[in-house]
Parts: structure tokens; C-alpha cells; sequence
């Protein structure tokens, strides 16, 4: 160092971003997050539809089953039932969407109990019955059916009748899914309220 001239080693510099390079950071988590957020939210629908439409196959699929393993006299209609239910063990709303019930005149208690959908959803069936009943050899006669022998349950989102997902039950107690959302079993559109 006779000239006066100093030499840095890496070790000397100071490690850090600038302002520059900081903001253009932040701009690329902007954008992203501006991309992912809507495909995060349309994931989120789905998986709710999804998970909902797959409970209530499950407890239909449980309540008939039931009534299959208990193979309770049927005299007058009774079997082994679900129903909507505000939180209750009775059978207290038509609003399927506050959640539903299995029933059993073979048991006190409910057999099970699902709590009420997200807010954002509705569940519907058509016709309005107050009560699927399983009988013992799995058919649901006591059923009030519609022209196609069946009852609907319709499950509605805020993305409208695109989105919707459908559920059937046949009088003779057959449980169906529609496999594309917005149409029901037969490939017809949905609608919601």
C-alpha cells in the first residue's frame, strides 16, 4: 500500500439489499399473489362443495345401511331416517343446510350428527321432504317424489349453478352423485336459488 490505494476483501463489503432491489421484490409477491389468490379461493369452493356433497353420500349410505343391519319392523312408515336438524337431536328445521341427523326407532340417541354447512352455502331439496326413511330392505318408499321417482338435494355456492352439486335418492333407496359440478345425475343444468 505504498501508493495510498486501500484493497477491500469480500469480507470488508457490507451485505444488503437496496431500495431498488426491495421494492422490485415485493412487486413480483405482489403480482403473484394477485395470480394465486382467486385460483386459492376457487380451490377452497370446490374443496367445501366437495367435502359437503361427499358427507351427505355418506350419511345416506349410513342411514340405509342401518336400516338394512337393523332389520326393524316398518310398520307405518318408520325406519331408520335422516333428517335436517339445527343442532337438535330432532328432526326441528327444513333447513338442510344447518346441518342433519340419523335416526333410529331401534335407539334413543341419534346415530350421528353433521353440523351446519359453510354460510356461504345452500343445500336444498326438492321435493321439500322432511325426512329421507330407509326401510329394511334399503328402499326408501316413503319417499315424496318427483316425476323421476327421486330426491334431490341440490348443494348452491355464491359461484351460482355452475358450481352446484347434486345428490339423489330413488325410491328404491339407489344414491346418486352427479359427476360434473352444474349438472345433475341425467346431465341436465342445475339451477339455484
Amino acid at each position: 500500500m505504498a501508493n495510498g490505494l486501500k484493497m477491500h476483501s469480500a469480507a470488508d463489503m457490507e451485505a444488503g439489499f437496496t431500495l431498488f432491489e426491495l421494492l422490485i421484490v415485493i412487486g413480483i409477491a405482489g403480482i403473484l399473489a394477485a395470480i394465486g389468490l382467486p385460483a386459492m379461493r376457487k380451490f377452497v369452493q370446490n374443496y367445501q362443495a366437495s367435502t359437503a356433497a361427499s358427507g351427505l353420500i355418506t350419511s345416506l349410505n349410513y342411514a340405509r345401511s342401518e336400516a338394512i343391519k337393523e332389520d326393524q319392523p316398518s310398520a307405518g312408515g318408520t325406519g331408520v331416517q335422516l333428517c335436517a336438524s339445527g343442532g337438535a337431536v330432532t328432526c326441528d328445521t327444513t333447513n338442510w343446510a344447518s346441518g342433519w341427523i340419523v335416526l333410529s326407532p331401534a335407539s334413543p340417541a341419534p346415530l350421528q350428527i353433521v353440523g351446519a354447512l359453510p354460510s356461504t352455502m345452500t343445500l336444498t331439496v326438492t321435493p321439500a321432504n322432511a325426512a329421507i326413511v330407509f326401510q329394511p330392505n334399503g328402499t326408501a318408499p316413503a319417499l315424496v317424489v318427483g316425476g323421476n321417482q327421486r330426491a334431490m338435494f341440490k348443494l348452491c355456492d355464491s359461484r351460482g349453478a355452475n358450481a352446484a352439486r347434486d345428490v339423489e335418492v330413488s325410491i328404491g333407496g339407489i344414491i346418486q352423485a352427479s359427476s360434473l359440478p352444474g349438472k345433475d345425475v341425467s346431465g341436465a343444468a342445475l339451477t339455484c336459488p
